[in-house]
């Protein structure tokens, strides 16, 4: 066994700023129609109270499955209104996504995904603007004008992508109608896009709302906000359940939204920017997704991209989810931070400790350069929490670390995240891999989805293989040596 490499880690001052945690600002379902199920609700309660999830994004608010459109052209809300009063029970709130053409107003059949995402557009353009429009006015009646001006309505999903099928003028035309439709109810609403993959068309998109358009001639910057994807692997989108994925290093994140930033500058004004939806790959069904590893790619991604995104939309919160078509197996590649059982993966873990580490930032330095560790700690009166990662990079070579806090006592508390401790994907493998899981395996399941909690002993430090994380907990000054 290759020995562990020895490393120090210096807590210091305060940085002078609070910990700014983006990740729980929202989270994402898969399509609208699974909120009309019992226990879907269920896991997104869980999301809002331990992870402190407030927005919720997911497709096709307007597709047929919840009848906005009945065949003769009419509207009716109920469905989707069922769906958004679900959400706000939870204590959450809609990031809206105005998405799936319906079939009665589609210009032709297409589709994408197991639920029959329709990605044409309208044939009558002028149907699709009284669509927003209406369902605006029974938005304002069920919720109040208030309400409203806590969501985010954002316009369609990753139009460069076979979501939609028409041209990228075209999705510019959805977009001022949609606009126009919503700022006309009240100008507060705030209304953004181009929710694209791989941050695609953000230039184009800038420019395009800087100016008036026949559809919407209103002055000045037209979108509240910028929405964005990014996911750090080959493929942006897969309509079904086969193909390889080859996952890129997580560093291609900051890169393309960093650029993003810089392409905002176009705007006439400043906007905050939504990184709508991210993984560790855009490849359904695919392990990484469920293994160990995926929480130490969250945390780092996550760290490293407070300064840069005003708040994030994890893709996705659970694996009660149907793109391509429904998966019983306790694990079998899906997305969400909760399995189809309501056990937390590891990627649930690594949002929850992101959540724990709040208050006023200190600097964490290590004692040599050391790519693929990090660090992040803050202080709150005399309780200091610090988060270590070290990401298993997919591109690299990756080694096991021996961590030292410099000056801290033995007895700080601490949780890590580790196959079968913390990571329940791995007891699974051990089981067998089962399908369908008996009862016993389920409950031997959950207790392996829960951290290992030990006391830090300062002569032994704490071990750290690649794709774990820890969270360490002490008080101030009594736990650090003078």
């Amino acid at each position: 066994m290759k020995n562990q490499e020895k490393i120090g880690l210096s807590i210091g001052s305060a940085t002078g700023e609070n910990v700014r945690n983006i990740g729980s600002f929202g989270i994402n379902s898969c399509h609208a129609a699974l909120w009309l199920r019992e226990d879907l609700p269920r896991h997104f309660r869980r999301l809002r109270e331990e992870l402190g999830m407030r927005y919720v994004r997911c497709h096709g608010i307007f597709n047929d499955q919840l009848e906005a459109v009945a065949p003769d052209g009419s509207f009716h809300f109920e469905k989707p209104l069922t769906v958004l009063e679900r959400i706000l029970d939870n204590g959450q709130i809609p990031f809206l996504e105005l998405s799936g053409m319906p079939g009665a107003l589609a210009r032709t059949e297409e589709s994408v995904c197991h639920y029959r995402f329709r990605s044409a557009p309208p044939r009558d353009w002028r149907r699709w603007e009284e669509l927003v429009e209406q369902f605006l006015h029974v938005l304002i009646e069920r919720f109040s004008r208030e309400e409203l001006c806590r969501w985010y309505f954002e316009v369609w999903n990753e139009p460069d992508l076979p979501f939609w099928t028409g041209t990228q003028e075209e999705y510019f035309k959805l977009y001022d109608l949609s606009r126009a439709a919503i700022k006309r109810q009240d100008s507060r609403f705030r209304v953004g896009g181009p929710a694209t993959s791989k941050t695609a068309w953000i230039a184009d998109f800038c420019r395009h709302v800087s100016a008036p358009s026949p559809e919407d001639p209103s002055p000045g910057c037209r979108c509240d906000f910028v929405s964005t994807h990014a996911y750090p692997s080959d493929i942006a989108f897969l309509d079904g359940a086969e193909g390889e994925v080859r996952l890129q290093s997580a560093d291609l994140l900051p890169r393309l939204l960093t650029r993003v930033r810089q392409t905002m500058k176009l705007l006439p004004e400043p906007v905050p920017l939504f990184l709508g939806e991210w993984n560790s790959s855009a490849g359904p069904l695919a392990f990484n997704h469920d293994e160990c590893a995926n929480a130490a790619f969250i945390v780092k991604t996550m760290a490293e991209l407070r300064s840069v995104c005003t708040g994030s939309l994890f893709w996705n919160g659970s694996d009660i989810y149907e793109e391509c078509g429904f998966h019983s197996a306790p694990f079998h590649g899906g997305y969400g931070l909760l399995n189809v059982n309501g056990i937390p993966k590891a990627s649930f873990h690594a949002f929850r400790f992101l959540r724990a580490v709040s208050g006023e930032e200190l600097s964490a330095v290590w004692s040599r350069p050391a790519k693929c560790l990090g660090a992040l700690a803050a202080r709150e009166q005399k309780t200091v929490r610090l988060l270590l990662w070290n990401y298993l990079d997919p591109e690299k070579e990756n080694e096991t670390f021996e961590i030292r806090i410099d000056g801290l006592k033995s007895g700080a508390v601490c949780e890590q995240v580790m196959p079968e401790n913390g990571s329940a994907y791995e007891s699974w493998l051990r089981q067998g891999a089962p399908e369908f899981a008996s009862v016993a395996e389920l409950s031997q399941l959950e207790s392996a989805s829960h951290p290992r909690r030990f006391r830090y002993s300062a002569d032994a430090g704490i071990s750290l293989a690649p794709g774990e994380i820890a969270l360490l907990t002490f008080e101030l000054p009594e736990m650090i040596e003078p």
